[in-house]
């Protein structure tokens, strides 16, 4: 039964079509195409199970399509199934090396893998692709990258990048608001988190970013606040704990 299936498979892959009961023309191609849809729609609303089925039913008429590939890749992913996640993202990539989106997401997947330096050969790739509509996106998650590896220039340059290519994007404003200030660049650090808070919730990092900010612009009241902020909603958090320090040891969080 195996070598009959895979015939008729090695059939529809030169694009064939077959006939329904009622002797209408089915064209496997878009049959391939609705399943991969469904798949992709699936997987949206968290129905692994019926993404799954749908997206084996692509790779049933083509078992080269990176697409189907790509998307199984992304529903293991979900379901923690991580080596099985990634032998389809190197699959979908080997099928399709100009797959951009594939090569964004499996960087973002080895990187929560802890594997950055992996994760970094991805995003690169997938950062000079000029036409690629996730592109500013591509370049945060490679700067969030280099990070891990301690590469601070690297990661200043690629979130400049991301913010260049679109201005509204939250992480990327925040982290450039912590290398400033790292860097004492303090009005550039102040510009960037103020542009963060206009878009974004608080977050721990946010409000870390606040006490900093007010404590070396003098602004006692909104230091305050963001302290207190920290403190009640983070309260087990690094930035928590290291203020609350910072407040103990007499520190005036300069």
């Amino acid at each position: 039964m195996r070598a009959v299936a895979f015939a008729l498979v090695l059939l529809c892959l030169m694009g064939c079509t077959t006939q329904n009961r009622g002797g209408t023309a089915v064209n496997q191609d878009e049959v391939a195409a609705r399943a991969i849809e469904l798949g992709t729609a699936y997987l949206r609303q968290g129905d692994y199970g019926r993404a799954k089925d749908n997206l084996m039913k692509a790779l049933a008429i083509d078992d080269q399509s990176a697409p189907a590939h790509h998307t199984l890749a992304i529903v293991f992913q979900q379901e923690r199934e991580f080596e099985l996640a990634e032998s389809y993202f190197r699959r979908a990539i080997a099928l399709a090396p100009e797959m951009i989106a594939a090569r964004n997401n499996f960087g973002g997947f080895l990187y929560a893998q802890g594997r950055p330096g992996e994760a970094v050969e991805q995003l690169t790739i997938a950062t000079e692709d000029r036409f690629y509509e996730l592109r500013p996106q591509a370049f945060e998650n490679l700067a969030v990258a280099f990070l891990a590896l301690d590469d601070r220039l690297a990661a200043r340059d690629a979130f400049e990048r991301a913010e260049a290519l679109n201005p509204r994007l939250p992480r990327t404003l925040l982290e450039l608001t912590l290398l400033h200030l790292e860097d004492q660049n303090f009005t550039a650090a102040k510009a960037l988190y103020l542009r963060h808070r206009a878009i974004a919730s608080e977050s721990a990092r946010s409000l870390y970013a606040c006490t900093k900010i007010y404590a070396i612009f003098l602004e006692a009241a909104e230091r305050s606040r963001c302290t207190a902020d920290l403190i009640r909603i983070y309260p087990a958090s690094t930035e928590a704990l290291e203020v609350v320090k910072g407040t103990q040891g007499g520190v005036d969080g300069r």
